[in-house]
């Protein structure tokens, strides 16, 4: 929307309030102004506020500002859009003779469903890493990655440093638990852990339940890696298995092979990437893979809530192959309830394919594969008496003369198949 207020010579030295309303529904405020000031006479700053308080003031120094749920421009206070009204704030320093035009431009961005990609598992200075926080964060901005995870190994001093430092990438806190016996990441809480020293199940157990109580999200780290592998078992309380991490390698393979068995025993357990970056390296890179999540909001908390419920695809690089699995408005990491039906319809959307092997897998095993180039849309009727539905995307690399994975999808679940385990 745009509006014009025009400040009079009497109006100098005060504050005026140009009001705007804002419905429950907006997850962010953009805020542009300029105004007539052809002698340089004019001085008019600016500011928000929200039906509670004052939102910000940036005064003369900026011509733009915007407040999120957890990002802001330096200056304004990220948090809750609350519905009603709100006011942009024009103070009015300086007002020429014959007063001056004030146009402001107010962007609202509606909550809605998209794809954010970020990274999950990376190090710093902080622990054994090379990159400070800054630079991590300028490097994952120029890869194209919208959040990430700062997950140093035992400690959470990175997450004090990193807190509010950037306006455009998403920060999650986050430690990795690593121990003699193997690693986990905790992410969502920023002092998760208070002590790493875990040798036994039960004394992991404990240590996992209690930063899970404290809303920490709880991923097993490269549990087949043949230098530290998850040796605690997989009785401890987890909400997700990191089974990609860094480039496609055997350790990748083996957590894949893993996952799926328990997926077919009818647990519903999400599978989630990490590039594990340390320091620059030809193949390990921020990214790399990437983890997209399906969310309503830009917010810790939605990607969070992405990742326990299987709202996720892997791929592995930002730009590289990408896809989508649905039945009708269900996707990725939904229930489709069977009500008698023998067959549903799925829809495969492929983004920026090189001559991949795209295959549909079920508990049953591999159902259809199609070899695709660039992007395309694949359909198929698939049976109903399955648990689940994901697909995965390989190529052949004749360089390294080798097959990778390029994309994996979290499963489409189905109910009412009569298959023992279902929804465990």
């Amino acid at each position: 929307m745009k509006i014009q207020r025009m400040i009079g010579k009497h109006e100098e030295q005060t504050y005026l309030e140009v009001p705007f309303e804002v419905n429950g529904e907006i997850e962010r405020i953009e805020v542009r102004y300029r105004y007539d000031n052809p002698d340089g006479r004019a001085v008019i700053d600016i500011g928000l506020r929200s039906p509670e308080r004052i939102a910000g003031w940036s005064g003369g120094a900026r011509d733009e500002f915007f407040v999120a749920l957890e990002k802001a421009t330096p200056g304004y206070l990220a948090g809750p859009i609350t519905e009603g009204t709100w006011y942009v704030l024009l103070g009015a320093y300086r007002v020429p003779d014959d007063g001056c035009t004030v146009t402001i431009e107010i962007e609202l961005t509606t909550k809605h469903g998209r794809w954010m990609k970020g990274d999950l598992h990376m190090h710093s200075l902080h622990s054994d890493g090379s990159y400070t926080i800054a630079e991590v964060i300028e490097i994952c901005k120029e890869r194209g990655l919208s959040f990430i995870a700062l997950t140093d190994h035992n400690t959470a001093s990175q997450n004090k440093t990193a807190a509010n430092s950037d306006d455009q990438l998403l920060l999650i806190p986050g430690v990795e638990l690593t121990s003699y016996k193997g690693h986990a990441n905790i992410l969502g809480h920023p002092d998760a852990l208070d002590d790493f020293r875990v040798l036994t199940p039960d004394h992991g157990s404990n240590v996992l339940q209690k930063a899970a109580g404290r809303g920490g999200l709880v991923s097993l780290n490269h549990p087949f890696c043949p230098d530290c592998p998850w040796e605690l078992g997989f009785d401890v309380s987890f909400d997700a298995v990191e089974v990609w991490n860094g480039p496609w390698r055997p350790l990748n393979e083996a957590a894949v092979g893993w996952w799926h068995k328990q997926l077919c025993e009818g647990r519903r357990l999400p599978a989630i990437g990490g590039s594990d970056t340390h320091r620059p390296d030809l193949f390990v890179r921020h990214g790399r893979p990437t983890t997209h999540v399906w969310v309503e909001a830009e917010t810790v908390d939605d990607v969070l809530t992405a990742v326990r419920t299987g709202r996720v695809v892997l791929s592995c690089d930002p730009d590289d192959t990408f896809i989508t699995l649905a039945s009708g408005s269900s996707r990725i990491g939904d229930e489709i309830e069977m009500d008698g039906l023998e067959h549903i319809e799925l829809t495969l959307e492929v983004h920026r394919a090189n001559n991949d092997r795209v295959s549909l897998w079920s508990d049953c095993g591999l159902e259809q594969e199609w070899i695709v180039d660039g992007n395309a849309e694949l359909t198929c009727a698939a049976a109903a008496d399955r648990l689940f539905y994901r697909v995965e995307a390989r190529r052949y690399i004749p360089e390294m003369d080798k097959t990778i994975m390029t994309c994996l999808t979290n499963p489409i679940y189905l109910r009412g198949s009569g298959k023992a385990g279902e929804g465990q």
